[in-house]
């Protein structure tokens, strides 16, 4: 497979930084510079998972399934790298997605299942790719409000949403961090902007502008969107926070953050099937809420995907 030149661009800093918490450091930086497989998701709004695959399969393409979720698939061999070319993507049978970006709405899977006339807010949206899964899981019913800062993205969700026949999501468009905490949700998807470490094996280009003065930055940021999405949540409800950084500053210590001011806990990561990590328990002394122990990383090299952190935050019934 053909390499990119991630690795040998990695500063030092980096190095010294993530050395000392990933479990080994040279595979971890050897897949940094490995591109990433070609993964998509079966949408089930409009196609079923065995008919799609097969017809994929008949281009020519190797279509491996992915252990811990039922929609998701590998795309191997010179064909799989053309599936962005396929009638199937061109109507919305499939999505092309990152297979760590497809485990934040997995998480509320069964509380969408056991509710009915859910809330749920995507905080930011953009482009989709959570949205519209969340509207697949959720078999079009209930309610999703899609949010993002960014105005200009947000054609770029309606096309995804369009494209993919979701009908229960309106979009809006507002700083998270100044929603009125009069809006209430029962499930919130907290998928924040951070310094994309996790994204080095697609966006090489990121170690270019990589700095620790802005992951100081974003977690100021970060913090402050976790605790209005908080006073957001309905008492008993259930909000996901996810990043695709390997930072402790954007991961550990906002959880830790929200757990010190909100009324909260967490509940533990699992998904079988997944190799997934312990969290850091202490960062350039200091030490993180035994809570916070319940998230779970994802490092590149353990399950040959991006890199990630997933949390799972329940309210108190009792505010």
């Amino acid at each position: 497979m053909a390499k990119n030149k991630t690795a040998s661009e990695i500063p030092q800093k980096f190095r010294d930084r993530y050395d000392r918490i990933v479990d080994d450091p040279e595979e971890f930086y050897a897949s940094l510079a490995r591109p990433l497989p070609k993964a998509f998701r079966v949408n089930t709004l409009k196609a079923e998972a065995r008919k799609a695959t097969e017809r994929l399969a008949g281009y020519g393409m190797g279509i491996r399934p992915v252990e811990w979720y039922d929609a998701a698939f590998i795309a191997e061999g010179e064909a799989g790298r053309k599936i962005g070319s396929t009638l199937e993507h061109f109507m919305g049978h499939i999505y092309i997605q990152e297979l760590v970006s497809m485990l934040p709405p997995l998480l509320l899977k069964k509380k969408i299942e056991e509710n009915p006339d859910l809330a749920v807010l995507d905080a930011c949206a953009a482009p989709g790719s959570k949205t519209t899964q969340l509207a697949a899981l959720m078999g079009n019913r209930d309610l999703i409000v899609a949010n993002d800062v960014a105005f200009g993205r947000l054609k770029i969700i309606k096309h995804n949403l369009e494209k993919l026949g979701c009908m229960n999501t309106v979009v809006i468009n507002r700083d998270v961090r100044f929603f009125s905490p009069d809006v209430q949700f029962d499930c919130i998807l907290l998928d924040v902007p951070c310094s994309s470490e996790g994204t080095l094996r697609k966006n090489p280009e990121i170690i270019a502008r990589w700095s620790e003065k802005a992951i100081a930055s974003l977690s100021n940021i970060q913090r402050q969107m976790i605790t209005r999405c908080c006073d957001m949540l309905k008492p008993g409800g259930t909000m996901v926070y996810s990043t695709c950084t390997f930072a402790p500053e954007e991961n550990e210590a906002v959880i830790d953050y929200l757990i010190e001011k909100k009324s909260c806990a967490l509940e533990p990561v699992r998904i079988p099937g997944l190799k997934t990590a312990e969290t850091v328990r202490e960062w350039n002394g200091r030490e993180f809420h035994h809570e916070v122990g319940k998230a779970v990383r994802i490092w590149p090299h353990h399950n040959d995907t991006g890199g990630f952190f997933i949390a799972k935050i329940r309210k108190s019934e009792a505010i």
